[in-house]
Parts: structure tokens; sequence; C-alpha cells
């Protein structure tokens, strides 16, 4: 039943997915991480909204951003945070999405944005991340999970997709790098009438999207004056034709596209 409903409609949606422990033991990784350079108060009762961490979180992107950069470095590598796409969790409603066995799951593209207000150095355009992740081309069973840290919507930028436009993979040949601070962008045409069917991730502190790897999605807009956060990961079928290697985000690494 799930795995029909995300080939039909490109996504799968879980409200409150994640439990009070998993929350906290979240945000025990974000507070760590940060308090180190920045004074946060109140570590028993921190809150991934507070106003006053959103401010210093700004602050200090702008007067020392390699500091900033080094953070957020650190967060996406933390083995904390990635082990909770690999507990049994997250692995069976891999499996349930992907219609497979969760000894046939590999994860890989592990994420934690930091997406700040206004930004654009960082905002991606209309694209699937098949072009970028390309193991399981051409059947692409595969998806992307996100989680959602803060309360992300329109105005806070939440990521825009279309349901149903995961049935095709759209072949791209070239690569676009501003550079080493910008992301990368492989992009897509979409006509008008697609647009009227846009929806935004809208998601609360535990929820969690499933979309399948060749939906058509871009970065929202964040008007807001806090960052959106967010994690996830890739997940894809490893049972069938597998190319192993065939990522394009790969540091300081050339990959060929198919």
């Amino acid at each position: 039943m799930m795995n029909k409903i995300f080939l039909d409609q490109g996504y799968v949606k879980k409200k409150n997915f994640l439990n009070n422990l998993e929350k906290k033991d979240i945000l025990k990784v974000i507070y760590e991480t940060f308090s180190k350079e920045i004074k946060i108060s109140n570590k028993k009762n921190f809150s991934i909204e507070n106003k006053e961490f959103h401010e210093k979180l700004l602050d200090l992107r702008k007067k020392n951003p390699k500091k900033f950069g080094d953070i957020y470095d650190r967060l996406n590598l933390n083995a904390k945070l990635r082990s909770l796409f690999y507990s049994k969790k997250f692995l069976k409603i891999f499996s349930k999405v992907l219609n497979i066995k969760t000894e046939h799951i590999f994860l890989n593209g592990f994420m934690l944005r930091l997406d700040a207000p206004y930004d654009k150095r960082n905002t991606l355009n209309w694209h699937q991340d098949s072009s970028y992740y390309l193991q399981t081309y051409p059947h692409m069973n595969a998806g992307v999970c996100w989680v959602s840290l803060t309360k992300n919507s329109k105005n806070n930028g939440a990521l825009i997709f279309l349901p149903k436009s995961n049935s095709k993979f759209i072949k791209k040949t070239k690569k676009k790098w501003e550079n080493k601070s910008s992301s990368e962008n492989l992009t897509i045409k979409i006509s008008s009438k697609e647009l009227k069917s846009k929806k935004y991730l809208e998601q609360v502190f535990g929820d969690t999207f499933f979309l399948h790897m060749n939906i058509k999605h871009r970065s929202g807009v964040n008007k807001s004056n806090k960052f959106r956060i967010t994690f996830g990961c890739r997940f894809h079928e490893i049972n069938n034709k597998f190319n192993t290697g065939k990522e394009i985000y790969k540091f300081n690494k050339k990959v060929n596209l198919i």
C-alpha cells in the first residue's frame, strides 16, 4: 500500500514519525555542537525555535562564515544524527516505501540543511535528485527522506514539489559549479501547467517526508527571520542492478553522468 502511494503520488508523509526520545537526542546534538561557539541559555529546555538561538546563528554566519561552515560540516558528519536512519524504525519504513527487504537497502547522501533567511547561495532551482544519485538508474527505486527540525512552511522556504511528477527520469549531461560554497544545480524545465500543481513540504518537528528520487522539486525562499532546519538522507534498493559509485555529490571528484 505504501509503495503504491509512493509510486503514484511521488511521496509519502508520516506525521509525528519521531518519538520524544529521538527528538531529545537530536536537540542534544544541536545544542552540544553550537554551544561550543555561541552562548545558548537554558540547556534543559532548549528549543529549536528559540528566537535568540536563531539570532546568534545569523550573527555568527555573518561575522564568521568560516566558523559557521565548520560547524555545519561537523553536524553533517555527526554519527548520532546519521545513526537515526539506520534504526530499525527507519529501515522498516524505507523497505515499505520501496517494497523491498530491509537487507536490500543502501543509504547515502546524508544532509543537514541550515537555510538562512533570503539565502541565494545554496538554493536549488527545479531538479530531480535522481540526476545526482544514479545508483539505481534506470529504474530509480530510491527516495529522499526529509525530517524537519523547525516548523517549515511557505514563509520560511519549505521545499516546493510537484506531486505525481516522478514517472520519468530527465537525463542531464552538464554540471555547473559557481564556487565551492555554492550548491550544484542540474536544472530542469517546468511548464506553467505543471506549476499549477505545486505543493510546499510543510512540516513540524518530527514529521517525515519520503519523496521519490524522480520527483520534481526546488528550494523555497525563506522570508522569515529564522533558519529553516532539516536533515535527511537518500535511500536506495541495492538488490537489483546497482551502479556503485554513481554519485555526483563527491568532494573534489568528477563523476560521469549517464
